[in-house]
């Protein structure tokens, strides 16, 4: 079904907008109003008065100039509102004068009047009726003036049209970046883990390009695990075919011939103990996947150390490789965190020394301080790793070859990868300078307030 090119958000944005705007200008209106009646007369009185100044100066220029009939000639050209309220009054000698009266520049005066000396030398007295052209210009005011919020049309129109386009744009910059997100959202749901907000985004240097941003790490990271899981999943396929196939075949000549039946089931006791082992590994490898840790507790990393450097003492025997553990018992190592995960994750390392190492050989154990960090660090004497595989040796099934190659399934330093970021700390591995592969594990210094 199609969707709706514009959702609700954008309409709330863009009514709102438009409403504020239009309220906006209503104030602004009443406000220069409301000060105009209090302080100053309101903006149409003071054109009326322009005119009014104009005019006047004008009918007198021209009266004491030219005489009554050019100023009647000169009045015609007036409007007709204008007319009815201007006067000319000759003024006969030795009668009543009309009293002259000045242009305020205060208030708006009820009337202004002049007394001039015509070209014929009559005296006259002109007489503007101020209030009266007053009282016209709002009766026509109010027949004109819309009723609507009380707002001159031509202010309206503007006010209008140009807050609808502003919040139209507006809402539009707002809502676009919205609909991209619910957009990708829907991808992601559907499976589409190609989607990319922030390149489309970048440009606006604002929140939204951060959350597209993050959208897109989102996405990444999303990617990644589905990944590692699908390649998990494909490993642990195939790593569990060559055990349930000699399983079968145990079984298989158990049944045809009966006297090798004991052997067939000591090689079933076999095969059991190596599935039991490699669920085992990859239970501690989801296990350690999880970042909220449970059963969280503060350890000493010198103590733990010790036990697993003593039980691989016991194992090494039988190779003949000798195991030195150095460390300053000065020192203080405490470490918050999951302390069994911590123990696998570090048995794991020395046992995969161990491995790699012949007869008379040693397999150095150290842990030190660093600004914030304890550093262990595991080094062998034996083969080393190609410097191309380095980097994928942390990787669930990877192994290499060794004097006891087939003891394992390649999930050791995998879980001992996912073990150590899982604590906010680093793994790293390296070909010694005297030979041999060096793993060092920094884990975050707890030191208490």
């Amino acid at each position: 079904m199609k969707r709706d090119f514009r959702g609700r958000l954008f309409w709330k944005i863009l009514f709102a907008f438009w409403l504020v705007f239009i309220v906006i200008s209503q104030l602004l209106w009443l406000g220069f109003t409301l000060y105009g009646k209090h302080h100053h007369e309101p903006p149409e009185f003071s054109a009326l008065r322009r005119m009014v100044d104009l005019q006047m100066t004008s009918a007198v220029s021209v009266l004491q100039r030219d005489g009554p009939a050019a100023l009647d000639n000169m009045m015609a050209d007036w409007p007709r509102e204008d007319r009815r309220f201007f006067s000319v009054i000759p003024l006969r000698a030795g009668a009543d004068e009309i009293p002259a009266h000045a242009a305020s520049t205060e208030v708006f005066p009820a009337e202004v009047s002049e007394r001039v000396t015509g070209a014929d030398g009559q005296q006259y007295q002109l007489h503007y009726d101020m209030e009266g052209l007053r009282e016209d210009n709002l009766m026509r005011a109010r027949k004109a003036r819309h009723s609507f919020l009380n707002i001159p049309e031509p202010m309206l129109i503007i006010a209008g049209l140009f807050g609808l386009l502003f919040s139209s744009l507006l809402a539009w910059n707002l809502t676009r970046p919205m609909r991209q997100l619910r957009e990708g959202f829907t991808k992601v749901s559907n499976g589409d883990l190609s989607v990319r907000l922030y390149p489309a985004m970048r440009r606006r240097h604002d929140e939204l390009s951060i959350v597209a941003r993050d959208f897109d790490a989102m996405v990444e990271r999303l990617t990644v695990l589905v990944d590692a899981r699908e390649a998990l999943l494909h490993d642990v396929s195939h790593e569990l075919r060559s055990p349930l196939a000699r399983l079968q075949l145990a079984t298989g000549l158990a049944r045809q011939t009966p006297e090798s039946v004991g052997a067939s089931l000591d090689r079933i006791d076999e095969e059991a103990r190596r599935l039991d082992k490699m669920i085992g590994e990859l239970l501690t490898l989801s296990r350690a996947e999880h970042e909220n840790l449970p059963q969280e507790e503060y350890f000493d990393l010198l103590g733990l150390l010790e036990v697993v450097v003593n039980d691989a003492r016991y194992e090494a025997q039988v190779p003949g490789v000798e195991i030195l553990l150095e460390v300053d018992d000065a020192e203080e190592y405490t470490v918050k965190g999951n302390a069994e995960l911590v123990r696998r994750a570090v048995e794991n390392v020395v046992r995969n020394a161990l491995r790699f190492s012949l007869q008379g050989q040693k397999v150095a154990v150290s842990l030190r301080r660093e600004i914030g960090w304890l550093v262990v660090s595991v080094s062998d004497q034996g083969p080393g790793v190609d410097a191309g595989k380095l980097s994928s040796i942390f990787d669930p099934f990877v192994r290499v070859n060794s004097p006891l190659t087939g003891k394992g399934y390649g999930l050791g330093l995998s879980i001992v990868r996912k073990v150590i970021l899982a604590h906010g700390g680093e793994v790293q591995a390296e070909n010694a300078r005297q030979g041999g592969l060096m793993l060092t594990i920094r884990l975050p210094h707890w030191q208490g307030e």
